[in-house]
């Protein structure tokens, strides 16, 4: 069962704790230059820029995990180890960091406050994991208004529309899921119907029931994810309106058969296949999939179904195979942003003869002609570490007018220090520093604990230097909310949430000095 973009690494977590002078560490994130000063600036970069603990649920636990945030920003879940086994959350994030009952700076985020709510009690003592969320459609700009978030005593929580989704265990059967509505008031014993408060897929029919939800549209009306069948992975799609649905009413996941055609004619076609993105309206997918050759990563656009000779619904798409970096094995894509405008950026990774690295998509000019065609390019992001490339970007954000460059990119890398470190990328979508113009910058990339230092944010937060933040998962659309997990002060494994990213140029504050 998948527990964040890559691996679960089984910690030790304890009870929520925002207390301590900070003290500055003397690590950084670029290597081959001296660490950065201990000396902090004297003032943070943007009031709002912030670092928050996220604690865990309730019960005997070992760790906690944000692994997806929806676009708009408000929704974070996840996944908390209860005792032996994995159990999914969700939080309103405006409503956690406003949680002030002392009238202290920092808010006291234990999780007596239901910071995560137990989405996992649909299936008491199963495994469960929340990794995406629609957006807040019933909501205003400001977040869901549907309840009183100062009145703690009486909570009663309001999803305004924001749907969670992923995977629960159910003895032999993993499903695919949807939730549907807050179970965090239900009573003891409350027995959760299927397309009342939740929707679960089983399998699609006849294969091996291992279903996992990947991503989800802005309206939570399209879901994305992977199954398997006899011969293995298989991506899907599930339309919650429009169907196919069951004799039960249950949505019926359609396969993806991936299958690039070039000029009408048909090229390679995929063995097995994984959707990992959906783009915020439903109809483009990426993901990847495999030969014996290894994985490669993809683009789809979704055109509709039919119906085939057996029966079967069939997904009609126009897929493309996304490049891999010169001289290298395999690729994946895990996240998608768009621009207003529409123009898609896809994020992954790529290996390439320095190693895997992340990486991102997007349609330009094919460099390997002289010719003016339009085609899918790839521009590797490099690593924390210049020994060993080995880093993998998990989200995406388009920020329009940001100074450091409209596209924001986080994932997790090896660094001189660890072999997982969260790191930001933001910069432009150009294939060559020397194609870059001179008022444009190519950007950066620092792993996200040196850049909270460096800029001031972490001391505001009370963020101190003992927390390693291992991975970050997601990324909000407008590229100023971050979520992921990292191993504490205490020596576990938490959730974490940064809030207010700054458009500003970042590159100058955050440089080593010789």
């Amino acid at each position: 069962m998948k527990t964040s973009k890559f691996v679960i690494t089984i910690g030790a977590c304890v009870l929520l704790l925002l207390t301590g002078a900070p003290v500055w560490g003397a690590k950084g994130g670029i290597p081959g230059k001296p660490p950065p000063s201990d000396d902090p600036p004297p003032d943070a970069v943007v009031e709002d820029f912030y670092f928050w603990r996220w604690g865990h649920m309730d019960g005997p636990h070992d760790s906690s995990k944000a692994l997806g945030i929806s676009r708009d920003g408000f929704t974070a879940v996840g996944s908390t180890v209860v005792v032996d086994f994995q159990r999914a959350w969700r939080s309103d994030i405006d409503w956690a960091i406003n949680t002030n009952l002392d009238g202290d700076t920092i808010p006291p985020l234990y999780n007596e406050l239901q910071v995560q709510e137990d989405i996992g009690k649909i299936a008491p003592s199963r495994p469960s994991a929340a990794f995406a969320a629609s957006d807040m459609t019933e909501g205003t700009v400001d977040g869901c208004p549907g309840y009183d978030k100062t009145d703690l005593s009486n909570l009663s929580l309001d999803w305004c529309g924001s749907l969670p989704v992923g995977t629960y265990d159910k003895g032999e059967v993993t499903y695919g899921i949807e939730w549907l509505l807050p179970v965090l008031d239900a009573e003891d014993g409350y027995e959760f119907l299927n397309l009342t408060d939740f929707v679960a897929f089983p399998d699609f029919g006849g294969g091996i029931s291992d279903m996992q939800v990947n991503d989800v549209s802005v309206d939570g009306s399209i879901l994305v994810g992977t199954g398997n069948v006899k011969k293995g992975l298989r991506a899907f799609r599930v339309d919650t309106v429009e169907g196919p649905f069951d004799e039960e009413g249950v949505p019926i996941p359609v396969q993806l058969t991936i299958q690039e055609v070039i000029d009408d004619v048909e090229g390679q076609t995929l063995q097995y296949s994984s959707a990992q993105a959906v783009s915020a309206d439903g109809t483009i997918i990426a993901g990847y999939g495999g030969t014996r050759n290894g994985n490669k990563a993809f683009v789809t656009i979704f055109e509709g179904t039919e119906v085939d000779a057996d029966g079967n619904v069939v997904a009609l798409l126009t897929s493309t195979i996304l490049p891999k970096i010169p001289g290298g094995r395999f690729a994946e894509a895990y996240a998608m942003t768009e621009t207003p405008e529409g123009v898609i950026y896809i994020a992954g990774r790529s290996d390439s003869p320095r190693g895997p690295q992340a990486c991102i998509w997007f349609e330009g000019d094919d460099p390997t002609t002289t010719d003016v065609v339009e085609t899918w390019v790839v521009k590797g992001l490099g690593g924390l570490s210049k020994k060993k490339l080995d880093s993998v970007a998990t989200g995406i954000a388009y920020r329009a007018g940001a100074v450091d460059g409209d596209l924001m990119v986080v994932g997790t890398s090896q660094s001189i220090l660890y072999p997982s470190e969260a790191f930001v990328w933001a910069g432009n979508p150009v294939i060559e520093e020397e194609d870059v113009p001179e008022d444009e910058v190519i950007g950066y990339m620092y792993d996200l604990e040196y850049i909270l230092t460096k800029t001031g944010a972490g001391a505001a937060s009370s963020f101190g230097s003992r927390w390693i933040l291992n991975e970050a998962t997601g990324v909000s659309a407008l590229g100023d909310r971050i979520v992921g997990w990292g191993t504490n002060p205490e020596g576990g494994i938490e959730a974490w949430v940064v809030t207010g990213y700054p458009l500003e140029e970042l590159g100058p504050l955050l440089s080593y000095e010789e």
